[in-house]
């Protein structure tokens, strides 16, 4: 838990710098994009400190609470950054092709994601408080996430928001998940938590019809 409270610092540090200095400077010279890449490969690091405001921050930063803590808990610390900085990587490298070599990308939500993917998987049960401060199963959350951005990306307005970054960051997280806990336990996992999805509407409907 002690190197996701780090890495949310630094973030938090970042955001800070930020807030003093020329943002769309900091963004065009530190942000991901192609053409960046090419000339200063380490914005495929610094890009993921780089939040565009307090929203986008403190919506990652909540989620990355409880499922950073969890996969660190469960995993160690050096599983936990190599799966969060494989999954922001992927992200970064998946957009490409959809949003334009020379489109700069920001955040840390691809690695988030990649640790929501793996975290509902190794640490189904654990629960979170985010977002409405009801104790809800990490994998019940994950499984939201990934449906509400498969969602968003298809029907939602256009957004400045990498949805196909943030699929390359929970195929990773998946991936990893999938190697810890063997097929059929994952598949079980998340088998179950679609059938809860699905029959938490249905309960809620029938005692509401009923009252």
């Amino acid at each position: 838990m002690r190197v996701t409270i780090l890495l949310i610092i630094a973030v938090l540090a970042v955001f800070a710098y930020g807030a003093f200095s020329d943002t769309e400077a900091l963004f065009d010279t530190y942000g991901f994009s192609g053409q960046n890449f090419l000339e200063r490969p380490y914005v495929i690091i610094t890009s993921i400190f780089l939040h565009g405001g307090i929203e986008h921050l403190l919506s990652n930063i909540l989620i990355w609470l409880f499922f950073g803590f969890a996969v660190e808990k469960e995993l160690g610390a050096a599983k936990m950054l190599a799966i969060f900085f494989l999954g922001a990587f992927a992200g970064d490298l998946a957009s490409l092709p959809i949003y334009g070599f020379n489109t700069v990308s920001i955040g840390a939500s691809a690695g988030i994601f990649a640790l929501i993917g793996v975290g509902m998987l190794v640490r189904p049960v654990d629960l979170s408080l985010y977002p409405f401060f009801v104790p809800v199963p990490l994998a019940l959350l994950g499984m939201f996430y990934a449906i509400y951005n498969a969602y968003e990306f298809v029907f939602g307005p256009a957004a400045n928001i990498s949805y196909i970054g943030h699929f390359g960051g929970l195929i990773v997280g998946l991936v990893f998940g999938l190697k810890e806990k063997g097929f059929k336990q994952s598949m079980k996992i998340i088998l179950v938590t679609l059938a809860v999805m699905i029959l938490l509407p249905l309960l809620f409907l029938l005692l509401v019809g009923r009252i």
